[in-house]
């Protein structure tokens, strides 16, 4: 655990050098494990005041670093204390300042440590060292806000409490949003939304401490839900899969600008707008629901996903200049598939049995960032042993790293190329069979249109 002594005021919280430099390097290795990292609202966050980041929780300790680098602020965590069951996996998070929060699935008597915990975090906060909490208390891999835990609340209020209320303490809700939760490449938005300042609660709270404390949960989980996709349980299937078929029809009918942010906006509204039709109309999402799945069973038979056919219809010209394009960089990819191979591969091979899939990420993430450096180390000092000229030397060494970005994102675009040549070939194959699911899926459109516009 945490040393609690060196948390007790700011002369003895220090961010030692090492931090800082592991800093620097995994802010960069983030920044390049997302395809687009997209941050929304940091202006929100208030300057010299103490602040609490409550982000939504669905990815791991992805959620975490996701918070850290967005806000680009050194930040104390409180995590749930299971992961700090391995010494050495202890060693590390408490290295990067994350402290453990015992829940009574740890053991009844584990709870009594979360005072001193809780004592601590107060004095970061009166430190105005920021500090990050997940509310909801475990992550879940569904776009969706969970209840949240009381924790945060009684810190919040503890800090300002202890601070007379004078504290100036604000609550940050975050919403984090991933395009895909396992593999590197994908998107992630972070959205900072309108701070709370716990002292506007003072006079309730002394009034009724446990009501003030379920106000301001609600008004955080709202908060919470305005700044992340939020689908509710009931009919979250249904929902989920209209607004991925829906999204690109707003697009291409409103002709709007494809900023991450409106992507997200856009999500938003047409869950909302699902959400209420279906709390009046259940039967509906039961229908849509039944008419989705036999659309997905089709192109699941013919080997074909949904953005597919959201694209404009595959053309020989097109395709025919991605083929020759795929040839002619063959070479390059071979080249930086055969030196990166083993680097990109650990990772997934390491993750491939985790139990908690929601993990996979963060397994990815952690092995890549000490694996690289090291494995590009090895090779490059072993090639420098081959030859003696200096510019071949430079020039392998930042030919592996560049080659390997490449490969990695070629072979994304080849998957899509391979998916384009299938439609085409449907097309040309079984012209009924193709303009039968263009028509599925036209006629799947103006349902969900129909329904949130009901």
């Amino acid at each position: 655990m945490l040393a609690q002594n060196e948390m007790k005021n700011k002369a003895q919280f220090r961010w030692p050098f090492l931090y800082k430099v592991l800093y620097t390097y995994a802010s960069l290795v983030h920044r390049l494990y997302y395809k687009r990292f997209t941050v929304i609202g940091v202006e929100k966050i208030p300057e010299n005041a103490p602040v609490i980041f409550a982000p939504n929780h669905q990815n791991a300790l992805m959620d975490a670093l996701a918070v850290l680098f967005a806000s680009s602020k050194k930040i104390a965590f409180l995590a749930r204390a299971d992961i700090f069951k391995k010494p050495l996996l202890a060693k590390i998070l408490n290295s990067l300042r994350m402290m453990p929060v015992f829940r009574i699935r740890d053991g009844f008597e584990s709870l009594g440590q979360n005072q001193e915990i809780f004592d601590t975090t107060v004095n970061v906060l009166k430190s105005n060292i920021p500090l990050c909490i997940l509310p909801e208390g475990n992550h879940e891999g569904e776009k969706r806000l969970r209840p949240l835990k009381k924790g945060i609340f009684r810190i919040a209020f503890q800090a300002e409490e202890s601070a007379e209320f004078k504290l100036n303490l604000h609550i940050i809700p975050v919403g984090l949003d991933y395009s895909n939760y396992f593999n590197a490449g994908s998107d992630l938005l972070v959205v900072f939304g309108k701070p709370i300042r716990v002292a506007d609660y003072s006079e309730r709270f002394k009034a009724n401490e446990q009501k003030t404390i379920n106000t301001l949960r609600n008004e955080l989980a709202e908060e919470m839900r305005n700044v992340m996709i939020h689908i509710p349980e009931d009919h979250y299937k249904v929902i989920f899969q209209m607004s991925e078929m829906y999204e690109s029809s707003v697009w291409n009918t409103n002709k709007t600008n494809r900023h991450p942010y409106n992507k997200f906006t856009i999500k938003q509204y047409i869950v909302q707008k699902a959400t209420d039709a279906f709390s009046l109309y259940p039967d509906k999402a039961i229908a849509l629901g039944n008419t989705i799945s036999a659309y997905n069973d089709r192109l699941k038979k013919y080997g074909l996903i949904d953005k597919l056919l959201q694209q404009k219809r595959p053309r020989f010209f097109s395709l025919f200049t991605g083929i020759l394009l795929t040839i002619l960089l063959m070479p390059i990819h071979i080249y930086g598939m055969l030196l990166n191979y083993l680097p990109y591969k650990i990772p997934v091979w390491a993750a491939a049995n985790i139990k908690d899939q929601h993990f996979k990420g963060s397994i990815h993430f952690g092995i890549s960032l000490l694996l690289f450096p090291l494995y590009y180390l090895i090779v490059i000092s072993a090639f420098c042993f081959l030859t003696e000229k200096t510019i071949i030397k430079v020039f392998f060494a930042l030919s592996i790293p560049l080659s390997g970005f490449f490969t990695f994102y070629n072979y994304r675009n080849l998957k899509k190329l391979l998916g384009r040549l299938r439609l085409f070939r449907l097309k040309l194959s079984s012209p009924a069979d193709y303009k039968s699911l263009k028509n599925d899926r036209t006629q799947i459109i103006d349902q969900i249109k129909s329904t949130i516009n009901s």
